[in-house]
């Protein structure tokens, strides 16, 4: 009867389900584990001790610690407490010496009441538990209820695993707040802020640290390409949402207006760039005012047929500006001034006040000469036409260096190498002569003379150099009393 009493409460334990908001008691730190001594609610099982950890956000230990031979009452989902190895096996004692200074959980009256899960101890899953009051341990725990057990809350931040971000200790691990221009798990990788594709109409992304640099094709400027030069006028296309006042008022900062639509090509091109960079609606300058008159940004009213409206017919009484619909194939719909939208600047193209662009490039510029193109003449290209196109894929080799001419290109070459792209080893030995019937040696881009023992008419005396035993760029070094060599300079 009695052993069927024990299986009715070894029921009623697996079924009690841990209260997370019962008490929790601070123990203490040991390497990146913070202990907690947690109350259980229901019978002390091992199966409610484990529960009872996982519902209040932490990891439980076993009986032994985990480490070396200690694993007879031990699994791998325990935590295992390198941290606490020392001349016991089990955790409640090496908890005791670190709590009380003494190596017996008895006589620790922190760990009072105290239950741990131990597989494999006893087969109706009960936990072992230790008592303060009447310094007992070996205690079984389905014959208790309601007491305490030990979680440990792993701080994986105690590492300091985020390189360059702040780290934030989540339960089972960490996860890193990276740093601007910082990315990766532990935000150890310099982010590629290219990776997002950010330059528009075809430009190169060139990836820095915490920025980037857009390399524009021709007709196109602006940090992201976002600049378009056209028929003698510049547009931006804006990626803000602003109302159509707003955007009025942005555009007039640049020193530019809304763009204004006059005619087809204008139109295409416009559309074309919108679907190319956003792809969103923008708005165009101008307004619909009562009795279904256009006016463009300046006030003036719209001439019949160039702007290829879509068959909308707003209110007759009402006020509305023009925008292009991406959802209308970025045909031209008013609507509501007060909506927000990306949009579209327009500034004319002039001539620079001071020209900035280098070999005869000219200068033009818009949005009040804070956007420049440079037209380069035949042979030069780059931002200021500062690039020679013929020393571009540096053709010079060996060490040569390019000089750039009108249309053209030389190689200064180093010595030991002629050639027009500096291309040919110089065969010392064919063009020089050694002293004294001595024999030359080739080096690359020296050569030697050595004295040669059959036949030569100079073997005793030391040789002296002199401003002729090289030519012209090279320095003679007496490498002994029977050689020299030739060197570059």
């Amino acid at each position: 009867m009695a052993k069927m009493g024990k299986f009715l409460l070894l029921f009623v334990g697996l079924i009690a389900w841990p209260d997370p908001s019962v008490g929790q008691e601070y123990l203490t730190t040991v390497g990146n584990l913070n202990f907690f001594k947690v109350q259980v609610s229901g019978q002390m099982t091992n199966a409610n001790v484990k529960a009872t950890c996982e519902a209040a956000g932490m990891r439980y230990p076993c009986h032994n610690l985990g480490t070396g031979q200690c694993t007879q009452w031990w699994t791998s989902d325990c935590i295992t407490l390198d941290a606490l190895d020392g001349t016991h096996c089990n955790t409640l004692w090496a908890l005791s010496a670190s709590l009380c200074g003494t190596e017996d959980p008895r006589y620790c009256q922190l760990l009072d009441d105290t239950f741990l899960n131990i597989p494999h101890w006893q087969s109706d899953d009960s936990a072992y538990g230790v008592d303060y009051e009447t310094h007992s341990y070996n205690l079984e725990g389905t014959d208790y209820n309601n007491k305490y057990t030990v979680c440990a809350e792993i701080d994986d931040c105690k590492s300091s695993p985020c390189a360059h971000g702040t780290c934030n200790n989540n339960v089972g691990g960490y996860n890193c707040s990276c740093d601007n221009g910082w990315e990766g798990t532990d935000c150890d990788q310099i982010m590629d802020d290219c990776a997002s594709s950010p330059c528009w109409f075809g430009g190169t992304c060139v990836d820095g640290f915490r920025n980037f640099t857009c390399i524009c094709p021709k007709g196109f400027e602006g940090k992201k390409c976002e600049i378009a030069a056209f028929s003698g006028q510049c547009y931006q296309f804006s990626a803000e949402a602003l109302s159509h006042t707003e955007a009025q008022r942005a555009c007039s900062t640049e020193n530019g207006h809304l763009a204004d639509v006059k005619d087809g090509q204008q139109q295409l091109f416009i559309t074309d760039g919108i679907a190319t960079t956003t792809g969103n609606s923008s708005w165009l300058g101008m307004k619909l005012e009562p009795v279904y008159t256009v006016k463009y940004s300046d006030g003036s009213v719209a001439q019949a047929g160039p702007l290829q409206m879509s068959a909308v017919q707003p209110p007759a009484h009402c006020d509305f500006c023009v925008l292009l619909d991406s959802f209308n194939s970025f045909q031209p719909e008013p609507t509501s001034c007060t909506e927000q939208h990306n949009y579209v600047c327009q500034s004319d193209i002039e001539s620079c006040g001071s020209n900035v662009c280098q070999n005869g490039g000219n200068c033009t510029s818009c949005f009040g000469e804070s956007v420049f193109f440079c037209d380069c003449p035949d042979g030069f290209v780059g931002k200021y036409c500062e690039i020679n196109i013929a020393c571009a894929s540096n053709p010079c080799q060996n060490g040569g260096t390019c000089q750039d001419n009108a249309n053209s290109y030389s190689c200064n070459c180093p010595p030991g190498y002629l050639g027009d792209n500096c291309e040919s080893d110089v065969d010392w030995c064919a063009l020089v002569t050694c002293p004294f019937d001595w024999t030359c040696q080739d080096d690359g881009t020296n050569f030697t003379c050595l004295v040669s023992e059959v036949g030569s008419t100079r073997l005793a005396e030391p040789y002296a150099c002199s401003s002729a035993s090289c030519p012209d760029g090279m320095y003679c070094k007496e490498e002994g009393a029977s050689s020299f060599s030739c060197r570059s300079v």
